[in-house]
């Protein structure tokens, strides 16, 4: 009975793993939803007929155009564990090219600024999740924000600075994203502020832990995935920012026909279709790291080894002990 109950509970703890690591790095298989992108794409239809002669004449002459991409910007944009460019704004993404008929080629670059850079000088014609500024004005057009989401204040836990606002940042280090949009903020709107850039996110994060700048100012759902993909534990939230900036496509100014073109394009997504797709990825965890799957296959392999191992010995154990028990029987009867 102990046997089967030994059995019982390691193939529980197997199926556990199993469950849990398929819901870590498939959450798409996992879930019961309908898929939303999949159902608007079907239901859009090409816009080229509403679009003036000289715009068609224009998209038909170039039919490919370059995407700069923030890689590490989850849930807005990521390339996926196979390279591919997807998250909400990978979505929209393929929504222009089903009701345009244009292709699209994402590119990642060092860094945002290098991306930026790229776009200002021609090298990348869109973004797909970038935030209307001032300097950003200059170069880029920007459609109406798809999404506009809060940023935040975190500071160091052992900091003192528990709570703050924007008047509470006044004289102090605040480390931020180069060229981020809250990078413009700051130097826009409140130059009281001492930005401090920083190549990434990470960068600016680490800044703080270590002492380099008071507090870091950005998107929630950026600080909060990078906190919990690298594992940093000193980090507190110490107050909210109404965000002045909502995510849009941007395309370079010196590109007019196409911006006239996407621009009608996404005013042929309804509000109904635009909360669907924000739900899809706002609302649903990120699929683990390919480092994380890694350690997951070897403690769940370890795991196993161990069971079976210990499985066999209770096998052993009991073929021993029934064979000692018919070994004592079989000397009473000789006996």
């Amino acid at each position: 009975m102990r046997q089967l109950l030994a059995v019982l509970a390691g193939i529980a703890i197997i199926v556990t793993q199993v469950w849990i690591g398929a819901r870590a790095f498939f959450p798409d298989a996992m879930t019961t939803d309908n898929d939303s992108l999949g159902d608007i794409l079907d239901e859009k239809n090409s816009i080229l007929d509403k679009i003036t002669p000289e715009e068609l004449a224009f998209v038909t002459s170039h039919p490919v155009f370059t995407v700069g991409v923030d890689p590490n910007f989850y849930p807005l944009e990521m390339f996926d564990e196979r390279g591919r460019y997807t998250g909400l704004g990978g979505d929209y993404l393929r929504l222009l090219s089903k009701m345009t008929g244009l292709q699209f080629r994402p590119v990642a670059l060092a860094n945002w600024a290098d991306t930026e850079n790229a776009a200002r000088n021609g090298n990348i014609d869109i973004f797909m999740a970038a935030a209307k500024t001032g300097r950003r004005d200059e170069f880029m057009q920007f459609t109406p924000p798809y999404v506009n989401l809060p940023g935040i204040i975190m500071t160091r836990r052992d900091s003192g600075l528990d709570k703050l606002d924007l008047a509470g940042l006044a004289g102090k280090k605040v480390a931020v994203t180069r060229d981020y949009s809250w990078h413009d903020f700051l130097k826009e709107f409140h130059p009281e502020i001492i930005a401090v850039p920083a190549a990434t996110t990470l960068d600016a994060l680490h800044m703080v832990t270590a002492g380099e700048a008071d507090a870091i100012l950005d998107y929630e759902f950026n600080l909060l995935e990078k906190i919990r993909t690298a594992g940093i534990l000193q980090m507190q939230k110490a107050g909210e920012v109404d965000s002045s900036y909502g995510h849009a496509v941007a395309v370079r100014k010196d590109l007019p026909q196409l911006f006239n073109v996407i621009d009608m394009a996404l005013a042929n997504i309804t509000p109904r279709e635009r909360t669907l797709l924000a739900q899809k990825w706002l609302e649903r965890e990120k699929p683990a790291s390919r480092e994380t799957h890694i350690q997951w296959l070897f403690f769940f392999f370890s795991e196993a080894t161990l069971l079976c191992f210990g499985l066999l010995w209770l096998f052993n154990h009991a073929v021993r002990r029934e064979a000692a028990s018919l070994a004592e029987i079989m000397e009473q009867k000789c006996d």
